[in-house]
């Protein structure tokens, strides 16, 4: 069984750093945000398309936004998330907020929805990775695992493996 409920005060105060941190155009707004936090007994907490994941981020619909809702909706699987270590804790939730870009007309204003909130749409990774190492292994060099996983050293294989290429290391 799935259980919910609002994120406590020190997750949302760590959300509200990273927004005015790592995210200004979304602090300038005064972005709603909701936070949940959620625990399960069987399966994941919080998946995306069926796969677990430790948080996911939604733009909240018009109807929610009238009812007084958020602009966009945080959900955090709470035991995952109370494992983790500050920085971890703070590297996930600027991982979710860099999901959403603020819709701008021609001239830089932001565009507002029908009930005066910002318009919002969401970011895609710059990587999305579907992997099957029994692929790989069988077919090596011409997987599109191995294609995949060579483009991403190539082009940045410092940022997310800076242990075997020399790069920054903590």
């Amino acid at each position: 069984m799935k259980a919910y409920d609002l994120a406590p005060d020190h997750i949302v105060n760590r959300a509200t750093r990273m927004m005015e941190t790592y995210h200004p155009d979304l602090a300038k707004i005064e972005l709603k945000l909701d936070i949940l936090i959620a625990k399960s007994d069987n399966g994941p907490a919080v998946a995306v398309g069926g796969y677990p994941a430790l948080a996911c981020i939604r733009i909240l619909n018009i109807k929610d936004r009238l009812k007084g809702n958020g602009d966009a909706e945080i959900t955090i699987d709470v035991d995952a998330y109370e494992e983790m270590s500050s920085a971890q804790q703070d590297a996930l939730i600027d991982h979710e907020l860099a999901h959403l870009i603020l819709c701008k007309d021609d001239d830089g204003f932001v565009k507002l929805d029908d009930v005066g909130r910002p318009k919002l749409k969401m970011r895609k990774h710059d990587y999305q990775l579907g992997w099957f190492r029994e692929i790989a292994m069988r077919h090596g060099k011409d997987s599109v695992e191995v294609s995949q996983a060579r483009i991403l050293w190539n082009q940045d294989g410092q940022a997310f493996f800076p242990a075997l290429t020399g790069g920054h290391e903590d």
